[in-house]
């Protein structure tokens, strides 16, 4: 890759990716998954709630963002940065819902080598020191929101994640209202019980110069 540093806007979907990039193999090709009634998993969605694990997990992720308090503003152009981290070896995913619902799974991507991957107690930074590009933050402007998902088991998003043409992240192809029944679908499917499974969320406002 070029050494100068790409900016991804986390916001939008512009891209600087090729339109061949492909996930890492633990997202790879899987066969069609069956169709789950998901009446009986209780979960709770709604604008501040996407996937809440219904009883206590004893896996932990912990999610911050570069700025401090409940929901910090950051305005276009401004970079961001995630940091991570599990109480337990963990797959971690990221996704980032935009104000208007657009969601895009940020966290594995071309840029990220596969390292979806922590070891218990280590802390990650997205992106890394020293990488070759950055998270900048774009319209549209309102409520937006990181949602962090760790699994002892490797998840398989095929089914609601794609890549657009000229896109640096994969769009999920639900809105974020929808996002908590697919994560619960390949949560079932992979049979992970409940007590080993854990989001979080952190919100942010994007808002105008």
């Amino acid at each position: 890759m070029d050494a100068k540093l790409l900016f991804l806007p986390l916001a939008l979907g512009l891209s600087v990716a090729p339109t061949a990039a492909v996930f890492p193999k633990t997202l790879g090709i899987y066969p069609s998954l069956p169709r789950l009634q998901l009446a009986d998993t209780r979960l709770e969605t709604g604008a501040r709630s996407i996937l809440v694990n219904p009883v206590p997990s004893d896996l932990q992720v912990t999610l911050e963002l570069d700025r401090r308090g409940s929901n910090p503003i950051y305005r276009p152009g401004e970079p961001i940065r995630l940091t991570l981290s599990t109480n337990r070896d963990a797959y971690v995913y990221l996704f980032s819902i935009q104000a208007d619902g657009r969601t895009h799974l940020i966290l594995p991507n071309p840029f990220s080598g596969g390292e979806e991957f922590l070891r218990a107690g280590e802390v990650r930074t997205f992106p890394p020191p020293g990488a070759s590009y950055r998270l900048t933050i774009a319209p549209p402007f309102g409520q937006a929101q990181v949602l962090a998902v760790a699994s002892p088991r490797p998840l398989n998003f095929q089914e609601i994640v794609a890549f657009e043409e000229g896109g640096s992240f994969a769009r999920v192809q639900v809105e974020g209202s929808r996002l908590g029944d697919a994560i619960a679908r390949a949560i079932l499917v992979e049979k992970i019980p409940a007590r080993e499974w854990a989001t979080t969320t952190r919100f942010y406002r994007v808002a105008p110069r």
